[in-house]
């Protein structure tokens, strides 16, 4: 029957993905079919899963997955029916198959195993499909077929050797006569080439026709050959296979099966290497060599321009986002400056429009933010990048910014000649730059932690015995403070806060208690001259003055003696 005839075996137990070719395509499956052999149901076949690649038919079986699965070569199949079914009677799908296969099944060559060229010597690897496995991966020759393919017998009729060939002398003769065919020398190069060949190997030079050819037609089978007996003849519930869709999905994978039987990928490798015989040989791997080459200049000439242009276009984009951010900033300052406004009140606390939002949003989402424009949580997608963006917006205000359209950059920040500043007058600065879209103290401290990932110098907080929260550059550290004013006062001798606060740039109170520290630490010792009066000027009282001491006594230890 056609199963016996047209089926080949298949482990069903290995997954389809690595049962396929290399070069082949699974396109749809569907579950819970049967198969009808011929006109009769196969009781072995009722229950299984259908697959459909680019070149063949698998029937995996669902109770004997390793004994009854199959698989079917779709260029057996010449035409297809399709029947919806009615009531009791399953959807069917109709495969008739012909006597000869379309494609190249009838060759020797199964595709998996390792073949090497007669030509340029490369390796062919396994697991491609029997077209593709017939002509090499590297020359496009194709591979030559053994000695009982060989064509030269291919339409010789099985007749009595003793009425054929009289003697083993006459059978030794055409034996070597079919087995050593006669060369044909180039007239360029005086190569000798087999007589399959219509170009040199060597130079591509058209070959003059081989002498032996009018003997070899001469010899070969008549054009009409008896039929095969009992193939061709057979009815046809011999060469017919149903699929009985027992779970529906018969549509998607009919429409399937007609996509790949009209794809016909098993005929599409012959073809090429069919009409690609000029490129053959060494010349055609150096043509093949120069047009991949040519291929690649092009392709990265081709993306270099797109790249050039997405540049222009990206220029475009930054262009038209930084006009859109001044016309809405215009917009929202003069809202808010509008004394006749029924919103005028609420300007501290109101919102954008929604159409402002939602462009400025958009332009965040672009990565086409404007530097100069505050950050808002609407533009952002979660809570941890909106503080990362407020800590980046703040380092600009502090160190300001490289860019000159922006306000900071014309100040170059809050501390750019200073380096330690109180909380309170950077929120301040910041909240006047940022304009109507404050921040609250309360963010604005979950900020400060974020504000040394996008400082160059790092700023970093700190928090005086007084409870004043500052932030400060690495000089002003504790440590760093600490060793520039020791270093100041063993080269200049005693100084009092007022001098000290000069020689640092920083206000009398500030230096005040940054001096407690170092004395805490032991650095540093004071001389308290407030105590003391030092001068009566009529009414006026003169009161005296810390002055402060390097410790000279750091690093010695009291014996307990007097």
């Amino acid at each position: 029957m056609a199963l016996q005839k047209y089926s080949k075996f298949v482990d069903g137990t290995i997954p389809i993905q690595a049962l396929l070719y290399d070069d082949e395509e699974l396109i749809s499956s569907q579950d819970g079919v049967g198969i009808y052999d011929g006109l009769q149901k196969s009781p072995q076949h009722q229950s299984g899963t259908i697959h459909v690649t680019s070149q063949r038919l698998f029937y995996i079986d669902s109770a004997k997955r390793a004994s009854r699965s199959f698989y079917l070569e779709l260029s057996y199949v010449s035409r297809t029916e399709h029947y919806a079914g009615l009531f009791t009677s399953s959807a069917k799908v109709t495969l008739y198959l012909s006597s000869d296969s379309s494609g190249p099944e009838a060759s020797s060559h199964s595709g998996l195993e390792i073949w090497e060229c007669e030509v340029c010597g490369y390796r062919n690897p396994p697991g491609l499909s029997p077209s593709a496995a017939r002509i090499c991966g590297l020359c496009g020759v194709p591979r030559s077929l053994p000695a009982k393919d060989a064509p030269s017998n291919a339409g010789i009729p099985e007749l009595n050797a003793a009425s054929v060939l009289p003697s083993s002398a006459s059978t030794s003769a055409l034996s070597s006569t079919l087995q050593e065919p006669h060369l044909v020398a180039c007239e360029a190069c005086t190569f000798l080439n087999p007589p399959s060949r219509n170009t040199c190997e060597i130079c591509a030079t058209p070959l003059p026709k081989a002498a032996g050819d009018t003997a070899l037609e001469a010899k070969s089978a008549p054009t009409t050959r008896p039929a095969s007996p009992g193939f061709d003849h057979d009815d046809n519930g011999s060469r017919m296979l149903k699929l009985s869709f027992r779970k529906g999905g018969d549509k998607v994978f009919y429409a399937a099966l007609k996509r790949s039987l009209k794809a016909q990928a098993w005929e599409i490798a012959p073809a090429n290497a069919s009409n690609d015989g000029g490129r053959l040989g060494i010349s055609g791997i150096m043509q093949v060599v120069e047009t991949n080459a040519q291929n690649r200049d092009t392709n990265m000439s081709n993306a270099l321009q797109d790249l050039e242009a997405l540049m222009i276009k990206a220029k475009d984009m930054v262009r038209l986002a930084a006009d859109l951010n001044e016309r809405l900033t215009a917009s929202s300052t003069i809202t808010a400056n509008n004394p006749y406004s029924s919103t005028s009140l609420l300007s501290s606390t109101s919102t954008e429009p929604e159409e402002a939002t939602f462009i400025r949003s958009s332009l965040s989402q672009l990565g086409l933010q404007m530097e100069n424009t505050p950050v808002t949580l609407d533009m952002m997608k979660d809570e941890r990048e909106w503080m990362e963006q407020l800590a980046r917006e703040l380092a600009n205000v502090l160190q300001g910014s490289e860019k000159p359209n922006l306000p900071s950059s014309s100040s170059g920040g809050m501390m750019k000649e200073r380096g330690i500043i109180a909380l309170d007058e950077v929120w301040g600065g910041w909240n006047r730059a940022r304009g109507v879209a404050l921040i609250p103290p309360s963010t604005f401290l979950q900020v400060i932690p974020y504000i040394p990932t996008f400082t160059n110098p790092t700023i970093t907080s700190r928090t005086l015995n007084s409870g004043l929260a500052v932030l400060h550059t690495p000089p002003y550290s504790r440590a760093a403070f600490a060793a520039r004013v020791c270093g100041l006062l063993a080269l200049a001798g005693p100084k009092s806060t007022t001098e000290i606060a000069q020689e640092e740039g920083m206000t009398i109170s500030l230096t005040a208690e940054m001096l407690d520290i170092v004395e805490e630490d032991g650095d540093i010792c004071r001389d308290d001259g407030r105590s003391v009066i030092q001068e009566n000027q009529g009414d006026v009282v003169v009161v005296g003055e810390v002055n402060w001491w390097a410790n000279l006594f750091l690093g010695y230890t009291w014996d307990g003696q007097v």
